[in-house]
């Protein structure tokens, strides 16, 4: 039967304050590593847990973000577009206005640069699609960007038909029903006129009149359809507005939510590091006691021999 190894009170004191402060050393050494003080459940349930669902609610708005960041590049696109056609329609009011002092070989010229400023506005329509998304060329094309995990919290943005068929107007307001395949649809719908603009012989005071009253109802169509295009731009910036608003509120709540989390978790390495310090000088007084007490218990068996 082996015999059992008895230590002294001093011993076994000392090499209990050695395992001990050898566990804080490893505890101490792991959160310098890792920069948590909070790593699982065992070190704190309660700080684990409530920094747990800080975070968690924090990268479930990070996801809202990139869709809120998404939206309003889709919305800008829309509005950039929209900006644009207004600059092109008003060229096409220019024309209009300098098509009264042109000779018949210019007004034809101008007709020609009616229908192609008209094309052109119909493909910025069609151009104004980001990510497969286009608010300008249907009634039906919605965006809606939500905001949180609640239905309620969102922006629906409504798409719009601005294709030429729609977009232009008459001066009564009504819509024109501009094809945009021809020069003549185009001043006949907008403008009245029977005959195309180098048909009209100025020169005759009862011809200009006509012609005139025909470009002052042509100015009035153009007119109205730059009032619909500046509401829909004013729609849809202030659309822009609304979600810039919403992505600055959820990356400053995210970073919120991250720092209430980290307060948690994180360790402070500087307290840290002068505790490992600390440990270190304890172990070592430990081992020199451990030694001495050893050394002790030696000089007692000496003695006894």
């Amino acid at each position: 039967m082996a015999s059992s190894i008895t230590l002294t009170n001093g011993i076994r004191t000392n090499l209990l304050a050695l395992n001990s402060t050898k566990d804080n050393i490893g505890a101490t050494q792991n959160r310098l590593s890792t920069g948590l003080a909070v790593s699982n459940p065992v070190d704190d349930a309660f700080k684990y847990f409530s920094a747990k669902s800080l975070s968690d609610r924090a990268n479930d708005l990070s996801t809202r973000k990139d869709a809120i960041d998404q939206g309003v590049s889709v919305v800008s696109t829309a509005s950039t577009a929209l900006t644009s056609m207004e600059t092109l329609t008003q060229q096409m009011k220019g024309i209009v206005d300098s098509s009264r002092s042109g000779s018949a070989t210019q007004r034809g010229s101008y007709q020609t640069q009616l229908q192609t400023l008209s094309k052109q506005i119909g493909k910025l329509v069609n151009d104004a699609s980001y990510n497969g998304q286009n608010l300008l060329n249907a009634s039906t094309a919605n965006l809606t960007v939500y905001f949180s995990d609640k239905s309620s919290s969102k922006l629906d943005v409504h798409g719009v038909n601005f294709n030429v068929s729609q977009l232009f107007l008459k001066a009564s307001g009504s819509v024109a029903g501009v094809s945009g395949q021809s020069s003549s649809d185009i001043v006949s719908k907008l403008g009245n006129f029977s005959q195309s603009l180098s048909a009209y012989q100025l020169s005759q005071a009862s011809v200009l009149a006509t012609y005139n009253s025909h470009a002052d109802t042509m100015q009035n169509s153009l007119d109205n359809t730059v009032q619909k295009i500046r509401a829909q731009s004013a729609i849809m910036g202030n659309n822009v507005a609304i979600l810039n608003v919403r992505l600055d509120f959820t990356k400053n709540y995210i970073n919120t939510l991250q720092g209430g989390s980290d307060k948690m978790t994180v360790a402070d390495l500087n307290s840290e590091s002068a505790k490992l310090m600390s440990l270190n000088t304890r172990q070592s007084i430990a081992t020199s006691a451990l030694s001495m007490a050893n050394q002790a218990d030696q000089g007692v068996l000496q003695l006894l021999r």
